[in-house]
């Protein structure tokens, strides 16, 4: 921390500290594999939207392509951390670790202090920028779409750690500043601000409610939409393209009764999605964990 950083601390005091948790990891754990889930479907569909296609053609040197692949994403998503850290005047460094021996993770730090909106630009911009650049090259080039899958679906599944730091953060007050370190952050307020009583569960409780919801409500719907399509005489009723990956449910008439088709992984998908951005969007409203006087 520089002489300009400790005097920009002048009357601010700790109210909070960020911290991975042996909670938070097993947490990060649980939703990243979920998130893979999620963007796996989100990629298959902008795919297919792209190509026309809903299966991936791979060759013999798919291997090699895709452990560079799977280097470069780490690599990029945290040299897009370090630019925009130096766009703020930081000076990044990078490193990897393994958070409480089970969470393996990359790295980007400075020790500059940060307003409140720059940490969250800093925060999000690898998810938006390499899932910009992966959807317009798969829109530009659908020859090469299917190598997208890669950086897509890991850049998205591996921002979890981004998004929940993200949620936190706006819960603090805009006039906060955040100093970056390398497994948290520490958060400081004004000389009035009250202690900040940090949640480590809020995103994961948020999430699993609304997924378990949409499980249930999937269910509901494989008892009474057959009785109900039936009833009304419905010949045939699809929820999503038929016979592709993103197909939901499919319901059609046959001799003597009716078949009726679900497709799980489709349905974990969405729910996962679902259970995604409610949990983004719920956390993120203000709290009153943070009282300005």
């Amino acid at each position: 921390m520089n002489e300009q950083q400790q005097l920009n601390l002048i009357g601010r005091k700790e109210i909070g500290k960020l911290e991975m948790t042996k909670e938070v990891v097993y947490t990060l754990n649980g939703m990243g594999l979920l998130a893979l889930i999620a963007f796996g479907f989100l990629f298959t569909s902008l795919y297919t939207l792209f190509t026309g296609n809903i299966d991936f053609n791979y060759n013999s040197g798919s291997i090699l392509i895709s452990a560079a692949l799977v280097i470069g994403t780490f690599v990029l998503h945290e040299l897009i951390h370090g630019a925009f850290m130096s766009k703020y005047g930081g000076k990044p460094r990078y490193g990897a670790g393994i958070a409480h021996y089970i969470l393996p993770y990359f790295y980007a730090t400075t020790k500059t202090i940060f307003t409140r909106n720059q940490f969250i630009v800093i925060a999000i911009a690898p998810l938006v920028v390499i899932s910009l650049a992966a959807i317009g090259i798969m829109a530009a080039f659908p020859l090469i779409a299917h190598w997208m899958i890669i950086p897509f679906v890991l850049n998205g599944s591996g921002a979890v750690g981004d998004l929940w730091v993200t949620r936190n953060i706006l819960r603090c007050p805009k006039h906060v500043l955040l100093e970056d370190q390398k497994s948290g952050l520490i958060i400081y307020g004004k000389e009035t601000d009250k202690p900040m009583n940090i949640s480590t569960t809020g995103f994961g409780l948020g999430f699993s409610k609304v997924f378990m919801l949409c499980i249930v409500a999937t269910g509901f719907l494989m008892i009474i939409a057959p009785m109900a399509l039936d009833i009304l005489g419905v010949e045939s009723f699809v929820i999503g393209p038929t016979n592709s990956f993103f197909t939901v449910f499919e319901y059609h008439i046959i001799e003597g009764g009716f078949e009726l088709d679900f497709f799980p992984m489709t349905i974990l998908s969405i729910s996962a999605i679902i259970g995604l951005v409610f949990a983004i969007i719920k956390t993120c409203k203000p709290g009153n964990n943070a009282i300005t006087g």
